[in-house]
């Protein structure tokens, strides 16, 4: 669930609306008709939309005779309000980047400017672009911490944060509801958005699992929300103690709080959030085996994301009618939505490219180190014109002050190098974490999508065998023939998804899944000897998960090219570190040949033994096999 805030404060909301419109009616300036007009809008800006726009318009109209451009923002942003409410992102963003275009040139707006990129990513959202949402959420960021609005930080740390939650990268979203709430409490920012935080670290956490975390959350979020009379947020709540209680097996419990949280949604009325509770309910009807239900929940989720144009729900639909057509034995409807989750997660995964996501994250991350060392690089100038001028006067002093000064450039120049060091490191760690949650993603797509509809279809054909008369032998033959292939099918996506990330490296550590992945290589090709010590009490997971890759890559590059009949593989672990040799008698290469270290195989060897701070040496001749011997410190 995101947050949504638009404008100022809450103070004008507390006005009395009729006493509004009768100062409206006695006022005479235009300045003075379009300051309460923007109050009548504050007023109305959830409770009438219709009404807010109706202000709003007559303000903008009044601003064509007194020009102010903070007002004419101020006003577009309610009529941005009733648009994105209303269902109609695409309107909103075209009058938020007509705001923008003009917004840029004028450095005095700099906070409206930092709204407008936040309105901008949130109509993204809408219209499931959510790599350009998060594009804008973070320019929101950049230039509301460059005019210190911490207010508009924290819209921008939590839409951050719920695009990451959308694409499932659930830590990144967690540490961003976190750095929200250090703004919320360390520059006494209003409580008003605590429970939108609240609600979506219970979602995430329920999402890894973590659940009494997401319990815990959830009930915080919902008090929180009763106090400040937000239903929006009460409703969200009530849905992720819901799908807590849905994970523990209580789901008659969830099944209360889902239905509690309903007419709070419907007295909302905002689409996206009916279609996604309508597919939460679907999907735990599914579990309950009330089949009819839950097709008619998702049947109805669908059609409100069609005539609303909610493409971002589409996959979570599909996902819940499948599980009941399934669980209703209608083969053929949930063969056919598993068709539509699998095209919808091809066409999506550009847009939820975890590497992509982690450059973003670095490239801010960076622009902001890369600030901070210009300002101390300047502060340093301005000390150095100071020593200059005081040495001027006392020589003798001023050379004493100038060789303390050359002590504390010289720690400052370390310290800033230090820093990029660390900048750079962070930046390569987030590449290898993309790149294993990629190989996540994909290994479970394979398994829960395409895997799941190989077995439908395998059950449908075995249901079918039964059914068809057939003419002769041959065609019982031939038919069997296709369920086997099918049957192969599914085991080679089983083997495959199990190769990009193994359970035994998860589960058992870096001995078991190595041994697991080599028992699995034909051994008329090649024979493998593994010998393994010191490696009895688990490693760090981030050195089991490279030093695996790197075997891997390895142990691939000898089937694929060094035509070897024998494979060694020894990692012996002390109290110093870990080393290992891969070493085989296969038809080697010329090591001195630079060229051959530019493939992506070699290149992404050296790059993760060097993430670990260890060494990687290639011992390679024409005719005499390879030995690759790395080290990595503990």
């Amino acid at each position: 669930m995101g947050l949504v805030v638009f404008l100022q404060n809450n103070t004008a909301a507390q006005a009395n609306p009729a006493l509004l419109k009768a100062q409206l009616s006695a006022e005479r300036s235009i300045a003075g008709k379009i300051d309460i007009l923007l109050k009548l809008c504050e007023v109305y800006k959830v409770a009438d939309f219709d009404s807010c726009l109706s202000f709003a318009r007559q303000a903008i109209a009044l601003l064509e005779k007194e020009a102010s451009p903070v007002k004419l923002a101020k006003a577009e942003m309610y009529v941005f309000g009733y648009y994105y409410n209303e269902g109609y992102p695409d309107s909103a963003l075209a009058l938020v980047e007509k705001n923008i275009s003009w917004l840029e040139k004028e450095p005095s707006l700099l906070p409206e400017l930092a709204q407008y990129y936040s309105f901008s990513g949130l109509c993204y959202m809408k219209m499931d672009r959510k790599k350009d949402a998060l594009d804008r959420f973070y320019l929101a960021l950049k230039k509301a911490e460059a005019c210190k609005d911490y207010l508009v930080q924290l819209k921008a740390r939590v839409n951050i944060g719920w695009v990451m939650m959308e694409l499932k990268q659930f830590p990144s979203a967690i540490q961003n509801f976190h750095n929200a709430i250090q703004l919320v409490e360390g520059k006494k920012l209003t409580q008003a958005y605590t429970a939108v935080i609240y609600n979506n670290l219970a979602s995430c956490h329920g999402s890894l699992n973590n659940i009494d975390s997401a319990y815990y959350f959830a009930r915080i979020a919902i008090e929180n929300a009763k106090a400040n009379n937000d239903i929006l947020a009460q409703a969200n709540g009530l849905f992720i103690l819901g799908t807590a209680l849905e994970k523990q097996g209580k789901l008659e419990e969830a099944l209360h709080y889902f239905l509690e949280a309903q007419p709070l949604r419907q007295k909302i009325g905002d689409p996206f959030f009916i279609v996604s509770d309508l597919a939460e309910l679907s999907a735990l009807y599914a579990k309950m085996g009330k089949t009819d239900e839950g097709i008619l929940s998702g049947k109805e989720a669908l059609h409100i994301a069609e005539i609303n144009k909610i493409s971002a729900k589409l996959p979570m639909i599909y996902t819940a009618l499948a599980a009941n057509y399934e669980a209703a034995k209608e083969y053929n409807e949930a063969i056919a939505a598993y068709k539509k989750i699998n095209a919808l997660q091809d066409s999506m995964y550009a847009d939820a490219n975890p590497k992509a996501l982690a450059e973003m994250q670095t490239l801010y991350e960076t622009e902001k180190k890369v600030r901070l060392i210009e300002q101390k690089d300047n502060k340093i100038r301005l000390q150095n014109f100071l020593f200059i001028g005081i040495a001027g006067l006392m020589l003798l002093g001023g050379l004493l002050l100038h060789s303390q000064y050359k002590k504390y450039r010289f720690k400052k120049e370390a310290q800033l190098q230090a820093q990029l060091l660390q900048q750079q490191e962070q930046a390569a760690k987030a590449v290898l974490e993309a790149e294993e949650n990629e190989r996540q993603r994909i290994a479970k797509d394979l398994h829960d999508g395409v895997g799941q509809m190989m077995s439908a279809a395998k059950m449908n054909l075995s249901a079918f065998e039964s059914a068809i008369q057939f003419t002769d032998a041959a065609q019982r033959t031939a038919f069997s023939k296709v369920i086997e292939l099918v049957d192969e099918g599914c085991r080679e996506v089983r083997t495959v998804s199990h190769t990009m990330m193994p359970g035994k490296l998860l589960n058992y550590g870096l001995t078991a899944a190595i041994r697991d992945f080599t028992d699995k290589l034909d051994k008329s090709s090649v024979q493998v000897h593994l010998y393994t010590e010191g490696l009895e009490q688990r490693l760090d997971s981030t050195i089991e998960i490279v030093l695996y890759r790197v075997v891997q890559e390895c142990v691939n590059n000898v089937i694929k090219h060094a035509r070897a009949s024998t494979l060694d593989i020894s990692i012996i672990k002390d109290k110093d570190g870990i080393n290992a040799t891969i070493e085989d008698n296969g038809q080697g290469f010329d090591a001195t040949d630079k060229e051959k270290f530019e493939g992506i195989g070699l290149k992404n060897i050296i790059t993760r033994v060097e993430y670990l701070k260890g060494t990687v040496d290639f011992d390679s001749a024409p005719g005499r096999g390879t030995v690759v011997a790395l080290y990595v410190p503990v």
